[in-house]
């Protein structure tokens, strides 16, 4: 019998976690971690204890306690056991952090499948920030303990990947972040679609399309199909992201000061359209150091046609003043511009600036800007939402900044996902990474840790 078991992603946006099995062969499709998974324990500052690995996880039981799955250094404080791998293989949807975040514990002889431009994305944000995925190299510590390389594996679309008695083929889709893609899972007693993260409503609506018009001909059994929209109070708008150029391009148009551009710092579609706009109105996009390296690390990826922030003359980017700078930024220091190139050019500017950069402002003074704000609203029944939303207000009218919200959705709309089920005719339907499961048609009874037949 081939099964599926949700370890996450169950009533909650994020932290996918499936284990699909059939004979001997066991993969998981995404190892993240929800946006809600610690908020019963957890908040602010008090945090699971990273150097106990995931002694905290399994006393509140947050993380399933599987034999097998897990590396040694994880399993130090803890009573599993660490063991030879159990599993044959973990697949990644998409290089999101509800998707990927738990790579970090994962037995280092386990296989990792993801898209190569996910995989880019993923090691860009690890030399960039503290967060950890993999390693395709041996590591080792300040104390000498040597950490063993992750088994890395990158993949196109349409590629199709045997494991075993399983075999994945990855269909492209389109997300707010390059390298999504959706999967076939094809075992001997049956046939297992799952969606990633997916809209119909991007840049890349054909690749959606795409992977829709190949569900439907693989017949599958089974769909796991998200729902992050799926909501009787779902108030936000199914913009799409020509709206959010052309409702941007007006407010550029409108503005003769400085121009604040917020965003994701992995939507590139969001800076295709930030850039565009800076090229055709004469002015300069001022990026981030993080958002450069980014960029810098996508330019071997033709298809993605990305500009190369060091010789694109319509892109500058910005260094903070720190007393010290990390190697990856000391590498960029003499391309970059500061507080004070941006104060004296910000008529000509439109300025990504990160939200835990709001400081920056003080020193750049803007004087008769606006600020686009091209992120998710905030959420009613999210007090921490709610509260940066208020902050952000402030700053903003502290400087006399106008705040114009526009914005396209990563995820499909509810009536686009009804329509994708509708269009696939699964046997059984799990709908996954939403709070609204009672409003799907007929589905399975999910329950997290409990196994189902395919």
């Amino acid at each position: 019998m081939a099964s599926l078991t949700l370890f996450g992603g169950v009533n909650e946006i994020g932290g996918n976690k499936f284990l699909v099995e059939s004979g001997k062969t066991r993969i998981f499709l995404d190892f993240g971690q929800s946006f809600s998974l610690l908020d019963d324990y957890f908040v602010d500052w008090l945090q699971p204890r990273g150097r106990f690995g995931l002694k905290d996880y399994f006393a509140l039981g947050l993380m399933p306690q599987l034999t097998g799955l897990y590396n040694q250094e994880a399993l130090a404080r803890t009573n599993l056991k660490h063991t030879e791998p159990e599993f044959d293989a973990i697949f990644i949807s998409h290089p999101h952090f509800d998707h990927t975040a738990h790579l970090q514990y994962l037995h280092q002889e386990i296989p990792i499948y993801l898209g190569e431009t996910a995989k880019t994305i993923l090691e860009s944000t690890q030399e960039t920030t503290n967060s950890f995925f993999f390693s395709e190299e041996q590591i080792e510590k300040r104390d000498k303990t040597i950490i063993p390389p992750n088994d890395v594996h990158a993949f196109r679309t349409g590629k199709k990947i045997a494991i075993g008695d399983i075999e994945v083929t990855p269909i492209h889709v389109d997300h707010s972040v390059p390298g999504a893609y959706g999967f076939l899972v094809e075992t001997k007693e049956g046939r297992l679609v799952y969606s990633g993260d997916l809209r119909a409503h991007g840049n890349k609506p054909e690749m959606t399309e795409e992977f829709v018009k190949k569900a439907v001909k693989f017949e599958p059994n089974l769909l796991i199909i998200e729902g992050t929209r799926v909501s009787s109070g779902e108030k936000r708008k199914n913009h799409t992201e020509q709206i959010v150029r052309e409702g941007s391009g007006k407010v550029v148009g409108e503005t003769k000061g400085l121009v604040l551009a917020m965003r994701y710092p992995k939507d590139l579609d969001r800076f295709r359209t930030f850039y565009e706009l800076a090229k055709k109105t004469g002015k300069k996009l001022v990026i981030s150091m993080k958002t450069a390296h980014l960029l810098i690390s996508l330019q071997k990826d033709a298809k993605l046609a990305l500009p190369n922030p060091l010789k694109d003359k319509n892109i500058e980017i910005y260094a903070r003043e720190m007393k010290a700078y990390k190697k990856w930024e000391t590498e960029m220091l003499e391309h970059t511009v500061d507080s004070k190139w941006v104060k004296g050019n910000q008529k000509n500017v439109i300025w990504e600036l990160d939200f835990t950069q709001l400081q920056e402002l003080i020193d750049v003074q803007p004087k008769g800007g606006v600020c686009i704000h091209s992120m998710s609203e905030p959420f009613e029944e999210d007090p921490m939402s709610q509260l940066q939303d208020e902050v952000l207000h402030n700053w903003l009218d502290k400087f006399a900044m106008p705040h114009h919200q526009l914005h396209a959705s990563g995820h499909a709309s509810m009536q686009e996902i009804f329509d994708m089920i509708g269009e696939i005719k699964p046997e059984k339907l799990v709908p996954v990474h939403t709070h609204g499961c009672e409003l799907f048609p007929k589905h399975l009874d999910l329950v997290r840790g409990k196994r189902m037949e395919i």
